[in-house]
């Protein structure tokens, strides 16, 4: 059944582009500022947190409990189906991606520099000071993007079914949340969220890593590889960013032999693009390899 969920959820992704009508995430913000209201709490950031994060989880975790096979299943799949679907990424990836292309295209590079942030999670403009720059950092957080927009949720929920799913997607959208009061516990709070998803995506993006091996450019892969995994320190960004780098080494010399400037950049956009959605369909062959074992 979770094979089942994920295929279709996948799908229904990349058709659509959004599911900004069921990813609604008000809901999470309310609370996460009602919680902040209660004076006992806001004083005590190292109880807050885990209660804003973790009631959610266990209370889903309850309902899937509940439901257990009643119904031969079909309430839990159904549950688990919308818990995957709202788990998945937010906004529409390709339009912004088509967006930058079309900045490529004109050679507009401050237009570019906004399209640029909207892969940011932060939404702000990054430090590049020319194109090589600029697209740099574009090929790395769009490859964060879909790293956190399809892989890492499907990892969790493979592995710890739908409440894995949505935790990692709560600690995502808690992340991203803007700073109103910075330099206090608020901003202390948020550094916590971000160290625990960084341990939530350490062994999934380095599982990711090993795909794009068979991908991509194998020896230049297993190289990048081999760096992130001892390099404790690098973000998640960063190690995505080396993996899609050495995957398309062959493809990036093919490339400045035969174009230059803005044509050369659309061509190293459109063969991430592949790269990415070939680790997509290898994953899914994962995951289906390892539903049948178990």
């Amino acid at each position: 059944m979770e094979f089942i969920v994920i295929v279709i959820g996948v799908l229904l992704l990349r058709r659509m582009g959004t599911l900004s009508g069921l990813q609604q995430d008000d809901w999470y913000r309310s609370w996460v500022a009602r919680l902040a209201s209660f004076r006992w709490l806001k004083s005590r950031p190292h109880i807050r947190l885990p209660f804003t994060l973790f009631t959610p989880v266990l209370l889903l975790l309850l309902l899937v409990v509940l439901l257990g096979g009643a119904w031969f299943g079909i309430p839990l799949l159904f549950v688990s189906f919308l818990v995957f679907l709202y788990s998945l990424g937010r906004e529409n990836l390709t339009e912004q991606i088509e967006g930058y292309r079309d900045d490529l295209t004109r050679d507009d590079l401050q237009a570019a520099y906004h399209a640029a942030a909207e892969f940011n999670p932060a939404k702000k403009e990054g430090s590049a000071e020319n194109w090589e720059e600029l697209h740099q950092e574009v090929l790395c957080a769009v490859s964060y993007r879909y790293f956190e927009r399809y892989f890492a949720v499907i990892f969790w929920f493979v592995l710890a079914g739908a409440p894995g799913a949505l935790l990692y997607r709560l600690l995502v959208l808690h992340a991203e949340m803007p700073l109103e009061e910075p330099e206090t516990d608020t901003e202390r709070e948020t550094g916590t969220v971000k160290r625990w998803l960084y341990f939530m995506e350490w062994l999934p993006v380095r599982l990711v890593g090993l795909l794009f091996a068979f991908v991509g450019n194998f020896t230049a892969c297993l190289e990048s590889w081999r760096s992130s995994f001892l390099a404790g320190s690098a973000s998640t960004l960063q190690v995505m960013g080396g993996y899609v780098a050495a995957a398309l080494q062959p493809g990036l010399k093919a490339s400045e032999s035969a174009t230059e400037g803005a044509t050369e950049r659309e061509a190293e956009i459109t063969e991430m693009e592949a790269l990415l959605s070939r680790v997509l369909i290898f994953l899914l062959c994962m995951v289906a390899f390892w539903v049948m074992l178990i």
